[in-house]
């Protein structure tokens, strides 16, 4: 018979394993069958026949540290398969369904940009002691039934050959994308560009929009952007719980959709002023948002991944407007370059059919929800009952890992705030990271985005040129960045790139005062921007996903995102 949810296989949940995570003793003490070891081979550790899946649920008693206690010393011969947690309880998983599951529990569920060596840690840390269990179980298995132990080059063997399977398979995870999470990422992308796109936009044509206004009306009008952005951000943190977060992106993306037609048809100034406003509370409520939407779809070995993608997209829609500048920014086309928010707008509308709802929201909501399950089959691409349970059962442990008490699921929980703070490793982490930002967000480099057209006028023939290329640095500055934080360490980064700023600064200002020429102004800008890409740009952000443990991380990034309205 079909299930709520997909076709059912005969026999693919033998032996009576309920589905829904929790077993007692009896249920996980299953026969082996032919007592063969079962990490024997490839299909044996990915757990995919019927045979395969019974002869890996097994029993580890949880009074052994970590479940690695030679048990032959205890007079214990175990001839059952057996796979248990890092804390040393038992499971009823293959050994890669483990490791995923581990790696649900560690990785928080955001898309932070340059998390990716992360999430190869967590992987080689688990593949390196799924494989000593193997390798203890199979010394276990030989001794007792050929009262023989493996030699030390056999069970290096076996455990390499272990290692290099489950390490190989969570690769697979990280490149398997599947339709809807391509359109999720395609609508996700198109919001972090826009938020960069009007970081931008209004860099240009200062000379064209509305001829006559004053500096103090423009400078107005940009800067509205930067005064709408918090409070985005604080209401997202509202939305995302209430109208989950499918529904969120629907309303961010019809404020951009508001907020774009607004400005395109501006009558005047003030009219300006107020869409800028109005794309400054999207682009801080997209901050928030998308970071948690990708990171809820995604597996956890792509979530580095992904946020590393919008933070291209973000740079790209500030490379982009700089370019529309050369033709649009004129009298007479200037409405055009503000269009494209617009356009952009109206083709995530047109996605939202095919736009799935984060499973995670839904489960939260739902335990049993049939449509939390149909998306877990579409997002994973499974196929049978039991991979879609196991699959949800890894949502479900992992927001419960990721909790502060009573404050599952809610982004903006003020009893996760306070229990934060009152740990004490936690709060002096909190400061470090709002120390960052501040830093971030105080060391000028809103200036360069905002204002470098009207600061390169009178010191390069064409200041457009200056600022497609200080455009175009960014983002080639982003991606050296993306090798770097593989290699250095972050104290190191930030210094590099604060020092390099400094010197940036200082030569600027001797070019202005008239000891260097001029052009060696654009030299100094755009290593400004360089080195701010390196260090302060990204690392504030991957800090929080990095030093805080994963049930923290959505608390103190909305808590960095409350320093911006202090800032203002």
């Amino acid at each position: 018979m079909p299930s709520e949810y997909g076709p059912r296989r005969e026999g693919n949940n033998p032996g009576g394993i309920p589905m829904n995570g929790i077993t007692d003793e009896r249920q996980r003490l299953l026969p082996h069958g032919n007592g063969n070891d079962i990490m024997g081979n490839r299909q044996q550790i990915m757990g995919t026949s019927t045979t395969e899946y019974g002869a890996a649920v097994t029993l580890a008693s949880k009074s052994q540290p970590n479940g690695m206690v030679n048990m032959a010393s205890r007079g214990t011969m175990l001839t059952k398969s057996y796979s248990v947690h890092a804390n040393g309880s038992a499971s009823y998983l293959t050994p890669l369904q483990l490791g995923r599951h581990e790696l649900y529990e560690m990785v928080p569920f955001t898309a932070v940009f340059g998390m990716q060596q992360k999430e190869r840690n967590i992987s080689r840390a688990f593949a390196s002691y799924a494989a000593d269990l193997d390798s203890m179980e199979a010394d276990q298995l030989s001794f007792s039934q050929n009262n023989k132990r493996m030699s030390e080059a056999e069970l290096n063997s076996r455990r390499s050959y272990t290692s290099l399977l489950l390490l190989d398979e969570f690769e697979m995870d990280a490149v398997l994308v599947t339709t809807p999470l391509i359109i999720a990422i395609f609508v996700a992308g198109i919001s972090q560009f826009l938020v960069g796109y009007n970081t931008s936009v209004m860099n240009s044509p200062s000379s064209v929009v509305f001829q006559g206004h004053n500096t103090f009306q423009w400078s107005v009008a940009v800067s509205a952007f930067a005064v709408g952005g918090p409070f985005g951000a604080i209401m997202a943190g509202s939305l995302v719980d209430t109208r989950g977060r499918r529904g969120a992106l629907t309303i961010n993306t019809y404020t951009f959709l508001g907020g774009g037609i607004l400005q395109t048809f501006a009558t005047n100034m003030l009219f300006i002023t107020i869409a800028r406003f109005i794309i400054g509370f999207a682009s801080g409520f997209s901050s928030v948002l998308v970071p948690i939407f990708l990171g809820e779809l995604a597996p956890p070995t792509l979530r580095g991944t992904l946020g590393t993608l919008t933070q291209f997209c973000l740079v790209t829609g500030i490379f982009v407007s700089d370019l529309l500048a050369f033709p649009l920014a004129t009298e007479s086309s200037w409405r055009i370059l503000f269009s494209v928010t617009i356009i952009l707008s109206v083709a995530q509308i047109a996605c939202f059919p095919f736009l799935i709802e984060s499973p995670r929201w839904l489960l939260h909501r739902d335990k049993k929800s049939r449509r939390a399950r149909l998306i877990i089959k579409k997002l994973r691409g499974l196929r049978h009952d039991h991979e879609i349970e196991t699959e949800v059962n890894h949502f479900i442990s992992a927001s419960h890992a990721q909790s502060c008490g009573d404050a599952e699921e809610r982004t903006n929980s003020g009893g996760a705030f306070v229990a934060m703070i009152n740990d004490d490793r936690m709060w002096k982490l909190l400061v470090c990271s709002l120390i960052l930002q501040m830093a971030q967000q105080l060391c000028g480099i809103n200036a360069v985005f905002y204002y470098s057209t009207m600061f390169f006028d009178g010191l390069i023939e064409n200041p457009l040129i200056g600022t497609a290329i200080v455009g175009g640095v960014n983002v080639a500055a982003t991606y050296v960045a993306l090798f770097l934080m593989e290699s250095s360490n972050r104290r190191t980064l930030i210094l590099w790139s604060a020092g390099g700023m400094l010197v940036s600064c200082i030569g600027l200002v001797v070019c202005l005062l008239g000891y260097f020429d001029k052009m060696a102004s654009l030299f100094f800008v755009v290593t400004f921007v360089s080195f701010f890409e390196i260090g302060l740009g990204p690392i504030p952000w991957l800090i929080v996903a990095e030093m805080f443990e994963a049930k923290y991380v959505a608390t103190a990034s909305e808590s960095v995102f409350r320093l911006r309205v202090a800032k203002i």
